[in-house]
């Protein structure tokens, strides 16, 4: 199962997109701080990071200089907010994110967004018996 990590100040936003993605089918965490963040990179490696870009500690675009930098963090790391489209792209080019995701197209976008990167969750199914 992809491992897909939210970080947002927003707990109704946060709690929304974990929800939307662990609906979808990923296993979805939240972080709304850079503690929980650190709390949450203990628990193993990520497919994809989406981080807000306005937060009150550290901005989106520091935070992914900061994962990649300091860190050490390979997992795909994308930014998303609802500022202008031009800005949100400055801001991933100039920070080393892999990519941007607009708040402004709702969860669907923000699904869209993540398969898009990362692909269509695996399903859980269990394989077929085989016929006798």
């Amino acid at each position: 199962m992809s491992r897909v990590l939210v970080i947002d100040d927003s707990p109704m936003l946060l709690e929304l997109t974990v929800r939307a993605l662990t609906a979808a089918g990923y296993e979805a965490s939240g972080a709304p701080d850079l503690t929980t963040l650190d709390q949450k990179l203990a628990t193993g490696p990520f497919a994809l990071i989406l981080v807000d870009v306005n937060m009150p500690e550290m901005f989106g675009d520091d935070v992914v200089e900061f994962l990649r930098q300091v860190k050490n963090v390979s997992s795909k790391l994308i930014l998303y907010s609802d500022i202008s489209e031009a800005e949100l792209a400055a801001k991933a080019k100039n920070s080393g994110a892999d990519g941007y995701i607009l708040k402004s197209g709702g969860l669907e976008g923000v699904l869209g967004g993540v398969m898009g990167l990362i692909g269509a969750p695996a399903l859980n199914i269990p394989a077929a018996a085989p016929t006798p």
